[in-house]
Order: structure tokens, then sequence, then C-alpha cells
């Protein structure tokens, strides 16, 4: 009884020092195949399409068995309803987010508003085009551009909310009102129009909409 009490203390002891190490490796694995299958995706769906690429293209691609997909993502669309987070990720998204909490300055934080869909057009514009041009055909593209436009509109919302609590916004908008405003201004085809086809720069871009944001959305100083 002794010894088996003692084995048991042994190896609850073995795993409480192992295995964390153990799941923090299985955790960077899991990462790096998510990783590695988004990344994929991406370049396939750009290439031929969603409805165009079958799971098996998208395994080859990204080098894992097509169980792997399945088994992190749960299908193929499951691997298009990632692509939002790649989107946040290779735009520095949290890195933005964390920068607008040590910022209290009305000024700064549209700035950084302009400067996250400044960043998104410019590191991930061709998944956005995927996404647009998809949507209207494919039900499951329209639903992760509605996902990505959902994480647009409460990440203006939250800076919206902090420039009203500084009272700099306009007195006569609402931070709704604000929002609606901010959102029709970030939308991708204002975005096209003056970089794609009028030729600006994204620093041009940025700084436009940076002053657009400040004279629309600020009160008098």
């Amino acid at each position: 009884m002794f010894y088996r009490l003692e084995r048991s203390y042994v190896e609850e002891q073995a795993r409480s020092t192992v295995l964390p190490g153990v799941v923090r490796l299985r955790e960077q694995r899991e990462a790096l195949t998510r990783q590695t299958i988004l990344n994929a995706a991406r370049e396939l769906f750009a290439e031929r399409g969603y409805a165009a690429t079958p799971v098996r293209e998208l395994a080859r691609r990204a080098g894992v068995a097509p169980q792997t997909i399945y088994a992190t993502y749960g299908s193929k669309a499951g691997v298009l309803a990632g692509l939002p987070d790649l989107v946040d990720q290779e735009a520095g998204i949290v890195e933005l987010f964390d920068a607008r909490l040590d910022t209290r300055d009305p000024v700064e934080l549209l700035r950084l508003l302009a400067r996250t869909t400044r960043q998104i057009r410019e590191r991930c514009g061709d998944v956005i085009k995927v996404l647009r041009s998809g949507a209207a055909v494919e039900a499951d593209v329209a639903a992760t551009l509605r996902e990505g436009h959902r994480r647009r509109r409460l990440g203006v919302e939250a800076t919206l909310e902090r420039v009203s609590a500084e009272g700099a916004l306009a007195g006569h908008l609402t931070v709704s009102q604000a929002a609606d405003i901010a959102v029709a201004l970030l939308t991708d085809d204002v975005c096209e129009a003056l970089v794609d086809s009028a030729g600006w720069s994204y620093d041009e871009y940025q700084d436009w909409l940076t002053g657009t944001l400040v004279t629309l959305l600020l009160g008098a100083p």
C-alpha cells in the first residue's frame, strides 16, 4: 500500500514538472500547424479561389495530411473562418490595441485607428480581396467577411468610447453615430479608390484618413 502511494506521489511530481513543458511544446506545434495551414490557404485561395481549392491540395501545399486539416479546423470552411485571425496577426492588431491603451490623446487614438486600417490593407490586401470577391457567390466566404467587418466595428467603437471618455467627441455625435462615420471612411472601397485607383501611397492614405477622422469626429479645441 505504502509503495503504491509513494509511486503515485512520484508520478504526480513527475507530471507536475514534466507535463507543463510537454504541453507548451504541443501547443507550439499546434500553433505552427495552424499558421502553416492558414498561410497555404491564403496562397491557394488567392490563386484559385475558395471554391476551386480542394482540401487535398490545401494539405499538399501546407505539407500536412488531409486528416490534419480536418483535425485542426474541422473543414475547409473552418480554415476560411481562421483567416481573420491571420489578418489580425499579420497586421499587428494586438500591438496596435496595446498602443491604444497607452494613450489618452484623442488625435493619437484616431491616428492609431487609421494606422490599423492601413496595416490591414497594406499587409493583408490579398486576403481582403479574396474575401470580397468570393463573398457574392460563396456563403462561407460571406460569413468570414462579415466576421472581419464585425471586428472592425468593435475596434472602432472601443476607440471612440475612449475618445468620448476624454470629452473630445464632437458634441452633436453619439459614439454610435461617430462609429458609423468612421466605419464608412475605413471601408475597403475608399482605400481602393485612393491607393489602387488614384495611386496614393499608404502614407498619404493614412495621413488623409487621420485628418478626416479628426475633422469629422472631434469637437473644436
